[in-house]
């Protein structure tokens, strides 16, 4: 679906001025538009369809907006051509940017406003790095807003250009403070293995996390039901103002009842399931997927993208659970949180495996995801962390500890340093969906209609 709509509750509006809801109410619409330009790109893809590699390599030599992120490359003439975004989604873009700053005219928020503004120029003129900017450097807002090409997952040749998607939200502020004080403790901790994990000063900058109800979201964050995202894409961003990490509570709510908790009821063996409650699985659900987040910042190296390239998807993802459950130790040193949540962490980290590759049979969507889920679903199998009686019973923590530590050790060195052969032999070696397949022979019985 490229357009979801959820029901918040009352007291979140409630909590909002006049004007703000106004601003919400324009914004909702905002969102729910750019659905349309996000068909589009399914329909049309990034390049022609005999494209190969090669020639993009080639031709990106005379003319580097061929490979920028936010162009469409045509065949003319025999000839490869790049067309900007905001000039081939132009008539769609303008309405949008009109309604934006319509939107801006509402607000109260200085700094939301220039936000607003600058991301309706952004739609114009493709200037998506001083918007990113400019939304890194908004403060005490109650609304969060984003429209524009983010992610790269749909790039199956080169994992560069983006795709359309927008959101609006209610901040929640309780699990925001909740968020930011397992942040503090995680990057307090990590700071003091920074030379052994190879970590980078991301953290430092600031990373800003935010919990939100989300009234409407759409495009590939809609598509793919993602329960959280960190921003700018932009590493040199990052590095010089820092990151914002979202988690659209309301996406994640629905995946958790949609997929996550009845595919743990099929996936592990029912004595051993008994021993964990719907409640303390969804509250790790959340955690997992802040943990996965906050494990990113922490390994943003300079030109990964560009010496990994297509394998710096599935090689991230990996790295983002494993160095999330691997920190997590800290939290339950600093009594953040309890030995069975972190065992419920690990066991909604397999879960989430088996629902990005359930999606991905669906979807074809995921596949990025499903090669780095792979990576560790395999080494917990092999060491024995996980063992298979009725589905997965009695995982053992202490293994999965133990190869999460290693694994993460590797994924962090390819991305710190490893070339591309490096990375596409580690990948050859650790990725096969035959486990999957073994494992998640009952999950098919569940149909991912989300």
């Amino acid at each position: 679906m490229t357009y979801r709509k959820f029901i918040i509750e009352k007291k979140y509006y409630q909590e909002l001025s006049i004007s703000e809801r106004q601003i919400l109410k324009i914004l909702e619409e905002v969102v729910k538009e750019v659905g349309e330009i996000y068909r589009l790109q399914l329909k049309d893809g990034f390049y022609p369809k005999d494209i190969t590699k090669q020639e993009l390599e080639k031709a990106n030599k005379n003319n580097p907006e061929i490979l920028s992120p936010f162009t469409y490359v045509k065949r003319e003439n025999g000839q490869l051509k790049a067309i900007p975004y905001h000039k081939l989604y132009e008539a769609k873009l303008k309405p949008l940017a009109s309604k934006i700053e319509k939107a801006a005219a509402f607000c109260e928020n200085r700094f939301f406003k220039n936000y607003l503004l600058a991301r309706a120029k952004s739609l114009l003129d493709g200037s998506y790095r001083e918007a990113d900017i400019t939304w890194l450097d908004v403060k005490n807002s109650k609304i969060d807003f984003s429209i524009g090409p983010f992610e790269r997952y749909l790039d199956k040749i080169l994992f560069i250009k983006r795709v359309f998607q927008g959101h609006v939200g209610i901040i929640n502020k309780n699990l925001t403070i909740q968020a930011e004080k397992i942040k503090e403790t995680l990057y307090s901790s990590a700071k003091l293995s920074y030379e052994k994990y190879h970590s980078t000063d991301i953290p430092k900058k600031g990373v800003n996390v935010f919990v939100e109800q989300t009234p409407v979201t759409a495009g590939y964050m809609s598509d793919v039901v993602f329960s959280g995202e960190h921003f700018p894409s932009d590493l040199e961003i990052m590095q010089q103002y820092g990151s914002r990490i979202l988690i659209y509570e309301s996406q994640l709510k629905y995946k958790f009842d949609k997929l996550h908790y009845p595919i743990f009821k099929i996936l592990f063996e029912r004595r051993f399931a008994s021993k964990y409650s719907k409640e303390l699985l969804y509250k790790a659900t959340g955690w997992t997927i802040l943990l996965y987040e906050l494990g990113r910042q922490l390994h943003k190296f300079s030109s990964a993208r560009e010496r990994l390239k297509e394998l710096y998807g599935p090689i991230d993802e990996a790295n983002g659970f494993a160095s999330g459950i691997q920190h997590a130790k800290h939290l339950v040193v600093k009594g953040l949180i309890l030995q069975d949540e972190l065992e419920a962490i690990m066991i909604i980290q397999i879960t989430w495996m088996f629902v990005d590759w359930l999606l991905n049979l669906k979807q074809q969507k995921m596949f990025n995801y499903v090669a780095g889920d792979t990576i560790l679903l395999n080494a917990y199998l092999k060491s024995g962390a996980l063992r298979e009686y009725g589905g997965i019973s009695w995982p053992n923590f202490s293994k999965i500890f133990f190869e999460i530590e290693a694994v993460a050790d590797q994924l962090v060195y390819l991305l710190q340093k490893g070339s591309f052969k490096e990375a596409e032999r580690f990948i050859k070696k650790h990725t096969t969906l035959e486990n999957f397949e073994s494992l998640g022979r009952n999950l098919k019985l569940i149909t991912p209609n989300i």
